[in-house]
């Protein structure tokens, strides 16, 4: 057994999907203790609240000033999109103690349970990172559906470095994406409701002496 493996009794415990987690992890051992590809896995923190934020905040400053009710709208949306997955995962986070790859990798040492922990080492679940590009991805698409593969693709490998960065097992990706693709639904569904139409918005945008 390698140096700080998680014993194979311990692997045997847990439910199928945390097995696969580990397993996973344990396969992957040789390649995420690389210096290198660590450093590559933290490109994914362009999925970051502060980064995504700033683009949404960019885009709206620019749709205004440009007159562009279309980058208006898919910058609002890509807003509220990130806004409501952050409040997805923090109910994840905040209901769900879990270890992160890089603890298991270090000691040797599993844990999930439900609880309420707000230590770093143990909100693993879910990946807000992921959850938060892939929102902010399906807004912008929504406005600017020529876009949609390459945005799309961008949220895809934001989550794919989640596991180089040793922060998140594949499940929680997985779990963010989903909190993502829902968050986006709801963004639009309010967007819609609110009737933010490039007219409307274009009204908006209208200087008052105009």
């Amino acid at each position: 057994m390698r140096q700080n493996q998680l014993p194979q009794q311990r692997i045997e415990q847990l439910s199928l999907p945390e097995r696969v987690d580990v397993e996973i992890i344990e396969k992957m051992r040789p390649l995420l203790q690389k210096p290198a590809v660590q450093k590559m896995g933290m490109l994914g923190n362009l999925g970051d609240e502060p980064p995504l934020l700033a683009i949404s905040a960019a885009l709206l400053i620019g749709g205004t000033i440009t007159r562009k009710p279309a980058l208006q709208r898919a910058a609002i949306r890509m807003a509220l999109a990130h806004l409501i997955a952050i409040g997805f995962k923090e109910v994840g986070k905040n209901n769900i103690d879990r270890t992160r790859p890089d603890e298991q990798l270090k000691t040797g040492t599993y844990h999930m349970s439900a609880g309420h922990s707000h230590d770093a080492d143990l909100r693993s679940f879910p990946s807000g990172h992921t959850a938060g590009a892939l929102a902010v991805a399906r807004a912008f698409s929504r406005d600017y559906p020529r876009y949609t593969k390459p945005v799309l693709a961008a949220a895809a490998v934001v989550g794919a470095l989640q596991v180089p960065r040793r922060a998140h097992y594949p499940g929680d990706v997985l779990a963010g994406a989903v909190a993502g693709a829902v968050a986006e639904k709801i963004a639009t569904f309010v967007i819609n409701r609110l009737g933010l139409t490039n007219r409307r918005l274009a009204a908006l945008s209208r200087p008052v002496n105009a």
